[in-house]
């Protein structure tokens, strides 16, 4: 079941990195850049050799989710990089929630989903959570119709938002 869910949530977060290059921010690194790191950090931290302990990754997360938001002018930020910047976050919170403790003879922390031993498992289990339902919430925002017709809210990215939905729901379920 573990590598299934491994499987979903790497499929899922290169999905995400595909929306922002779909839509022509190939060159806006600040857009897709973040999602790279995470998959790189996911992909290191389950199935590869562990280059970085995860603790580190952690941290190069949490420096890297405001990216989304703070390089774009605030006149071309809206809800895809809110969106962004929250999806890394949850990651991070997942990430440091589920650090197992490193025995002596190892040289770095290993992730291993295992379990709540981390930090703080309610706060990464309820930003998860908020992270999926504002994805579900956009993507119905843009579905269903609207009253007013012309308003013209800047439009989600339904396939991003739900692989990054994807991807967090498949690591809630790796932690249980």
């Amino acid at each position: 079941m573990h590598t299934i869910l491994t499987i979903v949530m790497l499929g899922c977060c290169a999905l995400g990195i595909w929306g922002p290059m779909r839509t022509g921010a190939i060159r806006n690194l600040s857009q897709w850049g973040p999602m790279a790191l995470m998959l790189v950090a996911m992909v290191d931290t389950t199935i590869g050799p562990g280059v970085l302990p995860a603790v580190v990754w952690g941290l190069l997360l949490l420096l890297a989710s405001p990216l989304p938001l703070v390089l774009l002018p605030k006149a071309r930020r809206g809800d895809m990089e809110r969106h962004r910047s929250l999806s890394i976050l949850a990651m991070f919170a997942i990430l440091v929630t589920t650090l197992t403790a490193a025995p002596n003879s190892s040289l770095h922390q290993a992730h291993s989903h295992a379990g709540m031993g981390g930090v703080n498992p309610g706060l990464a289990l309820s930003l998860a959570g908020a992270v999926i339902a504002y994805s579900i919430f956009m993507v119905a925002r843009q579905v269903l119709p609207s009253g007013n017709a012309s308003a013209k809210p800047r439009l989600c990215e339904p396939i991003e938002v739900l692989s990054s939905a994807g991807a967090l729901g498949a690591m809630l379920l790796m932690m249980l």
